[in-house]
């Protein structure tokens, strides 16, 4: 088993919840910080739309599209997914499951004493948060984090608090279980980065919610007219200000350079320069460093397959990060391996396996090869659960039902099966391992129904995970290991 400390780069790990398209305060706060330590960490960046249930459980319209808003603002701001890891919280099953086993050995007082727990419920009066969810959110929260055992996670001074229950919650499990007596989950540490505090338009914190935030996607036009909206420190153009007390300033201490800082600084100070002129040139300021981002997450926007390629390789390296430490949680925790079950009978386990002729060496084209992984399967299957071929690839059970079989040869990182848009009721994926041997996954129409959700068109990607083979169906990732060798669809 890799372990993920032996990366010549250290682990990070953060994510942000999909409340809308980002602001800002977000950038500044995080996001900024995020695009600097992807060229030196191993980084794990996600949207966390489970987390985003734990106050708006009851409005979801929009969960699914804010979520792209916010991958979309990633990327324009800099985050590279050839870098990094940029992926949804939900597309990465192994997250509950981690936090479920987590939720058996989590005293609940750990969980009422979170600060955030009472302040949020008091902030919020009328919505009912008398919710597992909305108590157990920081129990997820450690999920998220230790399920990549990274070794640091980026946050603001502020917000060690947080990280300090997912290290007691990493203790508390190392306590009960260990692997061939070694802890399985690092415990992880802060890596504090620059938080600079930046105000809202009203000289509130800056929030959607309150109205008062500047989007990283807007066009020039309104920033100019939401700052120039902005309440300022100076209620007489006679008084002195203080630009560390003014949303303006605070906006000029971010953006400005330091020649435009200290002028607007000593003007401000001294009452030497009107509001209108300082708000001015924050506009310049801030438009200038917009822009570039601004044109990326047009141009990202108009690309949807690009979209969708991030979001769908971040997952799967996401799955397969996640899973390797879910196999060793299992373990330790004394989980029954699927694996190790043997429930096939003597028939079945007839048509297990099959070893591949040695024609297939000869084969001159990738087309031959697959005609004859195909048809030495048919051969040997077809002695157990007859099937009449109706054209290449395509085969009818005795009860109708249409078989697609799709071969793939392993390389490197699995297997990449392509697939036509023929509507089928049962697919099998003869996938030929290293040592010439095939592993028959035949998928039921019951799976197919749920998880095939992008169509027939396009490749499917399998790997082996510790034993198990994972499924990349569009922005799923799904364990198919229950199905090998079970021809029980055929019959």
């Amino acid at each position: 088993m890799t372990n993920p400390q032996e990366n010549p780069r250290p682990r990070a790990l953060s994510g942000m919840r999909p409340t809308g398209k980002l602001h800002l305060g977000n950038y500044v706060g995080a996001l900024q910080s995020w695009v600097r330590l992807q060229d030196s960490y191993d980084c794990f960046f996600f949207v966390a739309d489970w987390h985003a249930l734990t106050t708006d459980y009851d409005n979801t319209a929009r969960l699914a599209d804010n979520s792209l808003e916010v991958v979309l603002d990633f990327l324009a701001a800099g985050l590279d997914p050839e870098k990094c890891a940029i992926f949804v919280q939900s597309h990465v099953k192994q997250h509950a499951e981690l936090h479920l086993l987590f939720s058996m050995i989590t005293p609940l007082g750990w969980l009422e004493r979170v600060p955030t727990y009472k302040e949020q419920q008091q902030e919020m009066p009328n919505k009912d948060l008398h919710m597992y969810g909305f108590l157990g959110y920081p129990l997820l929260q450690a999920a998220d984090i230790l399920i990549y055992r990274p070794g640091f996670v980026p946050v603001g001074a502020d917000q060690d608090v947080h990280v300090e229950l997912t290290r007691e919650v990493a203790r508390r499990f190392n306590q009960f279980y260990k692997l061939e007596g070694k802890p399985i989950l690092p415990e992880p540490q802060t890596l504090l980065t620059p938080t600079p505090k930046l105000l809202g338009t009203d000289k509130r914190k800056m929030s959607k919610s309150y109205g008062n935030s500047i989007l990283l996607g807007d066009e020039a036009a309104v920033v100019e007219q939401k700052i120039k909206g902005s309440v300022t420190d100076r209620p007489k153009l006679t008084d002195r200000g203080n630009p560390s007390q003014c949303p303006v300033g605070n906006l000029h201490q971010i953006f400005s350079d330091h020649e435009r800082l200290a002028y607007i600084t000593q003007g401000c100070t001294q009452a030497s320069i009107t509001c209108v002129e300082c708000k001015a040139l924050a506009v310049e300021s801030v438009n200038a460093h917009l822009a570039p981002i601004r044109e990326r997450r047009r141009e990202l926007a108009q690309n949807p397959a690009r979209l969708r390629e991030t979001i769908l390789h971040g997952a799967q390296k996401a799955t397969v990060a996640a899973e390797e430490t879910m196999a060793a949680v299992r373990e330790a925790v004394g989980l029954l391996r699927l694996g190790a079950v043997e429930e096939l009978t003597e028939k079945e386990e007839s048509t297990a396996t099959l070893r591949v002729p040695e024609a297939v060496k000869a084969a001159r084209t990738e087309e031959e090869k697959w005609d004859i992984r195909v048809a030495a399967w048919w051969e040997q299957v077809n002695k157990v659960h007859p099937l009449r071929k109706d054209r290449r690839g395509i085969f009818i059970t005795r009860k109708g039902r249409k078989v697609g079989v799709h071969a793939a040869e392993e390389k490197r990182d699995g297997w990449n099966f392509e697939f036509e848009n023929r509507p089928v009721n049962v697919i099998v994926l003869l996938a030929e391992d290293k040592d010439g041997y095939l592993h028959p996954y035949v998928l039921p129409p019951k799976f197919l129904q749920e998880h095939w959700k992008f169509g027939g068109v396009g490749d499917r990607w399998v790997r082996k995970i510790n034993g198990v083979a994972i499924l990349a169906v569009g922005t799923e990732n799904v364990s198919i290991q229950e199905y090998e060798g079970n021809y029980s669809p055929l019959q």
